[in-house]
Order: structure tokens, then sequence, then C-alpha cells
């Protein structure tokens, strides 16, 4: 997920209770989107489907978290696994809640704010139930996180792949040792293919005479790639994924060889790999992790609370 532009006049927002409320549900089923429904206090979320049509959806806020699990969580991830995501992705929601509110929205159904599905499962509504209205707190507020789908044995420093990440001190990365048997991933591009994908973000030049990798985080990430012949002639590592494309270069945890005028790139791991990891959490539930466990880990100076006790 990316990070939000305005969080701060979201929460303050939050704090003047400015969220928008729906008549109380009648008490359902907790197993049903009913129980969800009354599990959110009134609290909707309105969903813009940038993904397709652009039509605008609003559903209470533990309906969406859960429809969101579905588009975010690994198929058949345990409970544990689940239940962390749900919490991370409501703080994430809670934070970022009229992000798009120009646009006549809340949130959007991509990778920039999360991916949602049209139903919830059994299991992401099990998960939710079981979490509602908890929520990861920095110092007593609200804290903005992140996720992504693999970290690839290692989170990041959130201050290590964006300009703003000096904003969130608490986003520290930390080894995570349920990767050992991920097989890594191959790329392969010549000269003249990365010459035109960097073009399109801005650096030009007639001829790419080498690519280069500059410098790596303590994470192991690339954090600029060098492009003698181009001005600019650097990218950061998380700019120069983007022109390559974030479903191709699956993450800055790459090794690269240069063969003749091929490129071949080797990596580890799939996004951007701050915050918490949907895989690692998995694989931690797997061996008995608690979802308090596995927050713990990947947001060791956070602390998980219900929203709705903070104004206590």
């Amino acid at each position: 997920m990316r990070p939000a532009s305005a969080c701060l006049v979201f929460l303050m927002a939050l704090s003047l209770g400015h969220w928008p409320v729906a008549a109380p549900a009648r008490p359902q089923d907790a197993t049903t989107d009913g129980g969800l429904e009354a599990a959110s206090n009134g609290r909707l979320v309105r969903v813009g489907a940038l993904s397709g049509n652009g039509a605008v959806t609003t559903v209470p806020l533990e309906v969406y978290v859960a429809r969101v699990l579905v588009g975010e969580a690994e198929p058949n991830a345990p409970d544990g696994g689940l239940q962390a995501l749900a919490i991370a992705a409501r703080t994430f929601t809670m934070v970022n809640i009229g992000r798009h509110s120009r646009e006549g929205f809340d949130l959007c159904d991509t990778t920039h704010c999360q991916v949602w599905r049209a139903a919830a499962t059994a299991a992401s509504r099990r998960a939710v139930m079981a979490t509602a209205g908890q929520v990861l707190l920095y110092n007593g507020a609200l804290a903005e996180v992140f996720y992504s789908a693999s970290c690839g044995g290692h989170t990041e420093n959130a201050g290590d792949v964006w300009a703003r990440g000096a904003l969130f001190p608490y986003l520290r990365g930390v080894p995570d040792d349920v990767h050992e048997s991920e097989v890594p991933w191959r790329l392969e591009r010549s000269l003249d293919e990365v010459r035109e994908a960097v073009a399109r973000v801005g650096a030009r030049g007639a001829r790419l005479e080498d690519v280069r990798l500059e410098g790596r985080s303590p994470g192991g990430r690339v954090m600029r790639v060098g492009l003698p012949g181009l001005t600019p002639d650097s990218l950061t590592g998380d700019q120069f994924r983007g022109a390559l494309g974030f479903a191709d270069l699956r993450s800055t945890a790459f090794s690269l060889e240069r063969v003749g005028d091929r490129l071949r790139f080797e990596g580890r791991g799939y996004g951007h790999g701050v915050g918490m990891c949907v895989v690692g959490a998995g694989r931690r539930a797997q061996r008995g992790e608690t979802a308090e466990q596995i927050l713990a880990h990947y947001f060791p100076l956070l602390t998980v609370r219900r929203f709705d006790d903070l104004a206590r």
C-alpha cells in the first residue's frame, strides 16, 4: 500500500467524529455480513472501482475489511494470519478514510489503497469478527501502517523506500525467518527495453550505456540505480521498479548480471517490503503464532487496542 498524502487531515477528522455513519443495524448472526455490519457501529466506507467502471459502493467498515482480506490475503491463510492482516487493514482504512474525497469516495479498489473483492468468505468474516474494532497505535494515536505481499526474508525501513518514510520511524525493517524455501524470481530485459521503460518516468537519452546498482538498504534492497548515458543518470530503486513494472520487477531486493546487451535480474519477495509481510504472517500462523505475536514481530513499536476505547 502506498502512503496517504494527507493522513493528518483524516486523523483530525476522526478525532472530531467526522466519519460517515448509518443508522445502527439490528443484531445479526456474527458469521454473516449482517453481523459485520452490526460490529461496524455505523461506520461506512465508500469504495471507488478504479479498476473497473468507477462505480462507488458504500459498505460497513467491517464488511469492507472482510472483503479486503479476500483480495489481499493468501488463499487458505490460517486464522492467525488473517486476523493480523484484518487489524492492519482496518488501521490503514481508518487512517486513510477520505483519501479520494475529491473524487467522491474514500478508498479505491487498487493497490494504491487496498484490493477488495465483491464478497467476503467464511474465513475472512471469522477473522474480522475476532478482531472487530482493533487497530494499531503509536504513542496512543492511530498509526499509518503498510503491508506487502512478501518481504522475501527481511522487511524494510520506510525511510529507505519512500521520501516520506521518515515520517514513520516506527516502521523499521526486521528479519523474517520463514522464507528460506522460496525460489528466487527472475527477469530479463535488453538495454534498449530498459531505456524505453525509464523514458516513461523521465529519464531521457539516445543510448543507455549500462545499468548499475549504486547502493543497498540495511535490509538488502536496491536504493539507487545508475543509468549512465541518460538524464537524469540515476533513479531510486522504487522508481526503477515502477518503470519496469511492479508486477515484472517484483521487488527491489534483486541482483543484476549483464551479458552483452541483456540484463538478468534475480530477486526475492514481492512488493515494497514495508510493514507486515502477508506471506510471512501466514507462515508464522502456521507454526502457531497468534495475531498479536505476528503484529508484534512486524510492528514492534506499535500496540493493539480497540478504536472505540481511544476516547475513553
